[in-house]
């Protein structure tokens, strides 16, 4: 694929682990330039150089960007305009998004949106890149032309997804149980904050067993064809004394024996359209699989060999799958994923990567037919 010239992209959130994330992803990309940050009263007018920074990686090195404000739309949309801005990266509260990411869209941006609000809106597609890019074509019954609002799953749900569309594809299942662990930067930068102070964490998850529920019906039903059909699901979920990385132990009941060589082969035989068009944020491999005990600590990191997000995109984009066991009809098998990577700022990227190689949005200086797969 032939170097592309670079799309300009604004991010909403500035201080919270999802938008340091995509500012972290973003600085180095050959594809997109981050030119603008909207955030919160507290950061507004400030550089994002002098903003601390929550991650664990060492801040990188950052363009000399002035934190803009939410209060005034319309002089914001105006503002985004004057600097040619086509895709915002939304991570902001679902109180403030479900108002602004729709007037966004309207206005003619590209948005892609973390908000749970959008997720089972049947006019805005729920969007895990390596899962159900097909799903895309929704946007083109949008009334927010030439604008789009793309929404992206829960970050447990992408790994759940992704472990789970290779099998469903080909073998029927009964009945599936997952048991979830999440780590504390799933909750947000106060929560880990809170964690790493010493406090005592509640292990529920408000509302968390419901959203992986619906999400992964919506997403994998509609992506099989199966509309009116709802996998049958026993989901539990709890919050760990761990900073990052979620991990789950998944049991899933076939309509027929299964072997270890079969489910191995589809797992390893999964490729999709990120890895044929090659796109930046695309591992080489959908999954990683591990010998022995699953370590969410470190595994969160599969996708390439280095822990350098910043400069490495494929770091955290792949999934690890280990502890494999096959009985009969029955497998069990657990996984791990970084959730601010893969389960969020990384699919988003990831998502951009592959409206732009779909031609749905392009950069000004690239005509579409230029484009070179």
């Amino acid at each position: 694929m032939q170097d592309l010239g670079k799309v300009n992209c604004a991010i909403l959130g500035s201080r919270g682990l999802v938008a340091q994330r995509y500012i972290q992803r973003l600085i180095n990309h050959n594809w997109f330039l981050p030119v603008m940050v909207i955030g919160s009263k507290s950061t507004v007018g400030k550089k994002i150089t002098d903003l601390p920074w929550f991650l664990d990686e060492k801040k990188p090195s950052l363009p000399n960007i002035t934190v803009e404000s939410l209060d005034n739309l319309d002089l914001l949309i105006k503002n985004l305009r004057k600097k040619n801005v086509q895709i915002i990266f939304s991570a902001i509260p679902d109180s403030v998004a479900a108002k602004v990411d729709y007037k966004l869209a309207m206005s003619g941006f590209n948005v892609i949106s973390h908000a749970s609000v959008h997720r089972l809106n049947t006019n805005i597609p729920l969007i895990v890149p390596d899962v159900n890019p097909n799903q895309l074509s929704l946007i083109n019954h949008q009334n927010f032309a030439p604008g789009s609002l793309i929404s992206c799953s829960n970050c447990m749900v992408i790994p759940l997804s992704l472990a789970l569309k290779p099998l469903f594809s080909e073998i029927n299942c009964t009945s599936v149980k997952i048991t979830t662990q999440q780590s504390l930067s799933g909750g947000g930068r106060k929560l880990l904050a809170s964690g790493r102070n010493g406090s005592k964490i509640n292990p529920f998850i408000p509302g968390e067993r419901e959203s992986i529920i619906n999400e992964l019906n919506r997403i994998l039903c509609l992506d099989l064809g199966n509309k009116e059909s709802k996998l049958n699901m026993e989901v539990s979920c709890s919050r760990i004394s761990r900073d990052y990385g979620h991990s789950a132990e998944i049991e899933i009941t076939f309509d027929e024996d299964v072997s270890a060589h079969k489910i191995i082969n589809l797992w390893s035989g999964y490729s999709t359209k990120i890895q044929k068009l090659k796109l930046p944020s695309a591992p080489t491999h959908s999954f990683v699989f591990i010998d022995g005990k699953l370590d969410t600590n470190s595994h969160r990191w599969v996708g390439s060999k280095s822990r350098k997000p910043s400069t490495d995109l494929c770091s955290a984009m792949s999934v690890a799958i280990g502890e494999i066991e096959i009985t009969s009809k029955k497998l069990r098998f657990r996984l791990a994923s970084e959730n601010t990577i893969k389960g969020a700022a990384g699919s988003g990227v990831l998502m951009a990567e592959l409206l732009l190689a779909d031609g749905i949005i392009h950069d000004s200086n690239t005509s579409l037919n230029e484009l070179v797969f």
